[in-house]
């Protein structure tokens, strides 16, 4: 057993506009200030929602009130990139593979263990200490 075929969308509009009926309404809004008779499409069926839970200015300039929303604020750390070989990635990722971490681990200890050379603690740093 198959599905029946998916009407077009010539065939939804026409169905649309079949359904539509036709009324002549005056124009509020024409530049003279007089008012023309125009053709409108309008359905009866079509009913209007009330808006109350639509905000009406921006939300960024209004702040979160108890029963609003928090916004996240977003801190990204200044990023840095190492420059080595190749070679040098691949022999990282196969000891971090072997010692069950991520090489981004491995980069932060070698930086714990030159800043505890040079006198500077890595944590207190990594905090804005």
């Amino acid at each position: 057993m198959s599905k029946k075929p998916r009407p077009s969308i010539n065939d939804q509009l026409a169905r649309i506009a079949a359904q539509a009926t036709t009324v002549n309404q005056p124009r509020e809004n024409a530049p003279t200030g007089q008012r023309d008779d125009v053709t409108t499409l309008q359905r009866e069926d079509v009913q209007t929602l009330k808006r109350d839970n639509v905000v009406s200015t921006s939300a960024i300039d209004e702040p979160a009130g108890p029963e609003g929303y928090k916004r996240r604020v977003r801190y990204e750390k200044p990023h840095a990139s190492i420059y080595a070989h190749p070679k040098v990635f691949k022999a990282l990722r196969e000891i971090a593979a072997a010692t069950d971490c991520k090489p981004h681990d491995l980069y932060i200890e070698g930086l714990r263990m030159v800043l505890r050379q040079h006198g500077r603690d890595f944590d207190a740093l990594n905090r804005g200490e």
